[in-house]
């Protein structure tokens, strides 16, 4: 398009000053980052560090329901059954005999029921067991109806051809309620629990006692955790896990790429620096402030190590080729700057701009992600224009150039 409509050359006024702001702000930046290498490398050291001790205060947390306004009608709605309801999360403990008819046996009902005792009194922070049924829950029911709805009879009958006889009764009287608890040779059977919709990373405790529980006390069966706890619970925790593998991969895979473009180790390895301090950075505030590590903050590193290693490639590519030239590494950064370091300033300014958007997002997750990330862009920029500098005029040294024959 550009070779087919040229776009002419620009006239200028008389008396109009050739360098632009853009031009003098990049003449500023390069003098400093040049004139300035080792205090403004002390001062990176220095942020890597302090960022590096708040990072160790990060919490994990997924919270869905805590991302809604206080007064948002999803919120409010799901925390009155909370409330209400004591609990709107289930978690199923699927339990197989191994055998048919297996769950006619008096004591292995019998230990449903003090399961069931059990989970009711289970409680992390604000995770905790509302509230807990089984087979057991229809079988009390039916024992009871058969003689005379007397209280004293709303238990488990300790026979097993009486529990037996009972359940047939109720299955020929044409309910089907059984089907949402066993299966139909009565060897499977679910073991329902409800909690409150709270943060996804607080149900492991949760989660690992109930398994911890079911499995001490029901050795001879096999045990099966799931739901939508179960799901939630093991989405988030290897997702988090597969992100943090997938960033180690990433930043060996980088390294390599930057040394071999670059072709020294030594400056490969050192241009890793701007890449990393901006995501350092980033950690460091989210650790020293009240946000979170979920799946929403946790993607901002991702698209910051794409962002950063972009402008970092731009501005190590071209400081080689004018560095070659000149042989002057305070000349190369300041021909770097004034070519590629006028792009990486405007995309960097736009692609900021584009995720600030969401601070007007209704959802916390959304303003923190689009503002953890407007961040880390600029840091990045920053880490380019003057980490990156300062590097490459301490590692290069002047040099005079051969004379061309």
């Amino acid at each position: 398009m550009l070779a087919i409509l040229p776009i002419p050359a620009k006239q200028l006024r008389d008396g109009q000053d050739k360098n632009s702001v853009m031009d003098r702000f990049l003449t500023w930046v390069s003098n400093f980052s040049t004139g300035h290498p080792y205090v403004i490398l002390g001062g990176c050291a220095v942020v890597i560090a302090l960022s590096l001790l708040a990072a160790l205060n990060i919490r994990f947390s997924h919270d869905p329901l805590g991302w809604f306004p206080r007064a948002n009608d999803i919120r409010v709605a799901t925390e009155k059954l909370d409330h209400e309801m004591r609990g709107t999360l289930s978690l199923e403990v699927v339990i197989n005999t191994g055998k048919e008819n297996g769950l006619y046996e008096p004591d292995i009902l019998t230990r449903f029921e003090k399961a069931a005792a059990y989970a009711e009194d289970l409680a992390y922070e604000n995770v905790f067991v509302g509230k807990a049924w089984s087979l057991t829950t229809i079988l009390k029911e039916i024992n009871q109806a058969l003689n005379e709805n007397r209280s004293e009879f709303y238990a488990i009958p300790q026979n097993r051809d009486l529990v037996a006889q009972e359940f047939l009764l109720f299955e020929n009287s044409g309910s089907d309620d059984l089907e949402d608890f066993v299966d139909s040779q009565f060897s499977m059977a679910r073991f329902n629990l409800k909690g409150p919709f709270k943060d996804i990373v607080m149900y492991s405790k949760l989660l690992n006692a109930v398994q911890h529980y079911f499995e001490e006390h029901f050795p001879d069966t096999t045990i099966t955790l799931t739901g939508m706890m179960v799901l939630m619970s093991q989405t988030v925790n290897n997702a988090i896990k597969s992100m943090a593998k997938s960033y180690l991969t990433a930043l060996v895979i980088i390294t390599i790429l930057m040394i071999l473009l670059i072709g020294r180790i030594r400056i490969g390895l050192l241009s890793m620096v701007p890449n990393l301090a901006p995501i350092l950075l980033m950690l460091g505030v989210i650790g020293a402030t009240p946000i979170t590590m979920d799946l929403f903050t946790m993607m901002v590193a991702s698209i910051a190590i794409g962002l950063a290693v972009d402008d970092t490639i731009h501005f190590m590519h071209n400081f080689r080729r004018y560095f070659e030239q000149s042989g002057n590494p305070k000349l190369a950064v300041y021909q770097t700057l004034h070519t590629t370091g006028r792009a990486m300033l405007v995309t960097s300014i736009v692609l900021s701009l584009g995720f600030f958007i969401f601070v007007f997002a209704t959802m916390n997750n959304l303003v923190n992600f689009g503002m953890l990330t407007a961040f880390t862009i600029l840091m990045a920029l920053a880490a380019d224009y003057f980490v990156a500098p300062a590097l490459m005029v301490v590692i290069n040294r002047p040099r005079k150039l051969p004379r061309n024959k």
